[in-house]
C-alpha cells in the first residue's frame, strides 16, 4: 500500500495513496483514505487509527426522563412498590408498579385511563417498570383499581399506615400530628357517600368528605379516610382516635381545629391519653368565661399574620386539666367587631321594616316567627318580647357587651405542660401545613371533580392521589426546602430532560439531553437509574 505522510507540527498524518492517469495520460497520485497518526512506540513506528465516526444514525426512541426517573426512584428506594405488591392481592398486572405509574402521572400531567397508555409510551416508565404500553389500557387499569377496592376502606387505611411506617424515620423531631377534613365534589348523584353538605367549593354538587392525618414537621401523610358528604367534622374525631392507634409512632400531640374540638371529643382524646392542642370554639359557657380574662399585653409573639398578645392560664376545661392560652390580635378585633356590627345593623333594618308592615290580619305568633327568622345568626344580640298584645324587639345589651370582650380573641386549650405558651401557639397556627396539603391535592394533583362513578373505586382513586402527594413530600424532603416554593418549578425543569435512543448502523446508544441549568441531587437516596 502506497502511503503519504504529512507533518503538521509534532504530528505525522498518514494517508493511503493511489496512482491514476489524468485526461492527458500523465501519471499522478492522490490520497484516498485517512489512515491515522504515525507514532513511535517501543522503537517501532505504528499508525494509530482515527476514532470511529458514524456519519449516519437513526433516532429510534425519545422519552421523558428526568422527573419520571427521580419520582420512580423515590418509590423504589423507600420500598413502597414492593410493599404495595405485598399488601394488595394481585390479579393480573402488578399493583405496585401500576399505582406508582398512575401517581406519577397525577403529578406530571394527569390523564384519563383511556389516554394513559399514550402518555406512558412517551416516558421512561416502560423501561423502568417493564410493562408494555399495550397492557396499560383502560380495561386493565380499571381491573387493577377494582383489585385495590376489594380490600375496602379499612384495608386502604391499613395500607396507608404501613406506607407511613416506611418513611416515619424521616420525622426526627417530636411527632405532632395534624388532623383536618376537606371535601371533593361529584357530578354523579347516585353514589351512597356523595351527599349534599357543608360545601368548601362554593357549589351545590354532592360531595364526600376526606379526613387526613399528617405530620406537622415535614407534612408527611399518615392516613386518610372518606366520609359521607353530609357528616360534620366533629363527628369524625372518634374514628380518628381509633385510626391513630394503628400508627406505630410516639405521638407528642394531636392538633385539632375549632370545628372538631367539642366537649365530647376533648374528653375522649384525654381519656385515651392523647395530648391535645386544640382551638376551642367560643360557644360554650366555659370557653366564654375563659376568654373574658384581660390580656395584659406583657406577653407578645410576632406571627406572620401580625403581633399577638397572650395569657397562659393553668386551668381545666370540661373537667380536663390543662392550660388555656388566650390569644389577642388588634387586627382581628377590628375585623370581627366590624363584621358583627354590620350584621346587626342589617338585621335591625329588617326588623323595623317587618314591624312597620304589620297588618291587622297578621297574628302575633306569625309575626314573631318572621322576626326570629330575620335575626337568625345574630339572635343572641336581641331580646324579643311578646306580651300577647304587642311585640317589641330590643338590644340584648349584656350579650353585646360580652361579645365585645371576646373580639380579637381565640382560645387554645392544651394538655401539654412541657412546651412554652409561645411554642404551643406556633404549633397550633402551624396547622396550615395541612391546608397546603389539601391545596396540593386539589390544585396540583387534580383531585376534583372525581370522575370515577363506582363506589369502591373512589377510595382507590383518592389513594392514588395520596400516593402522589406522598412521593412529592419525599421529593420535597430530599430537596431540602421548608416550603413548596420551587418544588413544582424544579420538577418542570427535570421534565425537560429526555432520553434519546440512537441507532448507528445496528449499534444502539442512549443519550441524555440536559437543559442549560444547574441542579443538585446529592441528597437523594441513590443515583438515577
Amino acid at each position: 500500500m502506497a502511503k503519504t505522510r504529512i507533518r503538521r507540527g509534532s504530528r505525522v498524518y498518514v494517508y493511503e495513496r493511489e496512482n491514476y492517469r489524468d485526461s492527458t495520460g500523465k501519471v499522478k497520485h492522490r490520497n484516498t483514505r485517512y489512515l491515522g497518526i504515525e507514532e513511535t512506540i517501543n522503537g517501532e513506528k505504528q499508525i494509530i487509527p482515527p476514532k470511529k465516526r458514524f456519519k449516519e444514525f437513526e433516532v429510534t426512541k425519545s422519552v421523558r426522563y428526568g422527573d419520571i426517573a427521580i419520582l420512580y426512584d423515590l418509590f423504589k428506594q423507600y420500598g413502597l412498590i414492593e410493599l404495595l405488591n405485598g399488601l394488595i392481592p394481585r390479579r393480573g398486572l402488578p399493583v405496585g408498579e401500576v399505582f406508582a405509574s398512575l401517581a406519577i402521572n397525577h403529578i406530571i400531567d394527569r390523564e384519563t385511563l383511556n389516554k394513559f397508555s399514550r402518555w406512558y409510551r412517551d416516558t421512561e416508565l416502560e423501561e423502568l417498570i417493564g410493562i408494555t404500553p399495550e397492557k396499560l389500557n383502560s380495561g386493565n387499569l380499571g381491573a387493577v383499581m377494582k383489585t385495590g377496592s376489594k380490600i375496602g376502606p379499612e384495608g386502604i387505611v391499613d395500607v396507608c399506615v404501613e406506607l407511613f411506617n416506611k418513611i416515619k424515620h424521616l420525622e426526627t423531631e417530636s411527632s405532632t400530628l395534624i388532623y383536618d377534613i376537606t371535601s371533593t365534589y361529584f357530578y354523579s348523584t347516585k353514589l351512597p357517600k356523595a351527599r349534599l353538605g357543608y360545601n368548601r367549593d362554593d357549589n351545590s354538587l354532592p360531595q364526600i368528605n376526606i379526613g387526613l392525618v399528617a405530620t406537622k414537621n415535614k407534612g408527611l401523610p399518615v392516613l386518610f379516610r372518606t366520609y359521607e358528604g353530609n357528616i360534620t367534622d366533629v363527628r369524625t374525631v372518634e374514628q380518628l382516635i381509633t385510626d391513630v392507634k394503628r400508627v406505630g409512632l410516639s405521638i407528642d400531640a394531636i392538633i385539632l381545629d375549632r370545628g372538631m374540638a367539642s366537649r365530647n371529643n376533648l374528653i375522649k382524646l384525654h381519656g385515651d391519653n392523647l395530648k391535645i392542642i386544640g382551638g376551642v370554639p367560643l360557644t360554650s359557657k366555659e370557653a366564654k368565661e375563659l376568654v373574658a380574662h384581660d390580656i395584659s399585653e406583657e406577653n407578645e409573639l410576632m406571627r406572620p399574620s401580625g403581633l399577638i398578645y397572650y395569657e397562659d392560664i393553668v386551668t381545666s376545661l370540661f373537667g380536663i386539666p390543662g392550660r388555656a392560652i388566650i390569644c389577642f390580635n388588634h387586627s382581628d378585633l377590628e375585623v370581627e367587631r366590624t363584621a358583627r356590627l354590620k350584621k346587626i345593623g342589617v338585621v335591625e333594618i329588617k326588623v323595623a321594616e317587618t314591624l312597620s308592615s304589620l297588618t291587622g290580619n297578621e297574628t302575633l305568633k306569625g309575626l314573631e316567627k318572621e322576626i326570629r327568622a330575620a335575626i337568625r345568626g345574630v339572635s343572641d344580640y336581641f331580646r324579643i318580647n311578646n306580651d300577647g298584645k304587642k311585640i317589641t324587639v330590643t338590644p340584648h345589651d349584656e350579650n353585646r357587651k360580652a361579645a365585645r370582650l371576646r373580639d380579637g380573641k381565640c382560645l387554645i386549650f392544651t394538655t401539654n405542660f412541657e412546651k412554652s405558651a409561645a411554642e404551643i401557639i406556633s404549633t397550633y397556627f402551624g396547622k396550615d401545613v395541612i391546608e397546603k396539603i389539601f391545596d396540593c391535592f386539589k390544585n396540583w394533583l387534580d383531585l376534583q371533580p372525581v370522575r370515577h362513578f363506582e363506589e369502591g373505586n373512589i377510595d382507590v382513586y383518592i389513594f392514588i392521589c395520596y400516593l402522589a402527594y406522598l412521593v412529592l413530600a419525599l421529593y420535597k424532603h430530599h430537596l431540602g426546602v421548608t416550603g413548596w416554593e420551587g418544588v413544582e418549578d424544579s420538577l418542570d425543569e427535570l421534565g425537560r430532560i429526555r432520553k434519546t435512543t440512537l441507532d448507528f448502523g445496528g449499534e444502539s446508544r442512549d443519550k441524555i439531553s440536559v437543559p442549560n441549568f444547574i441542579f443538585f441531587f446529592s441528597s437523594f437516596p441513590a443515583p438515577l437509574p
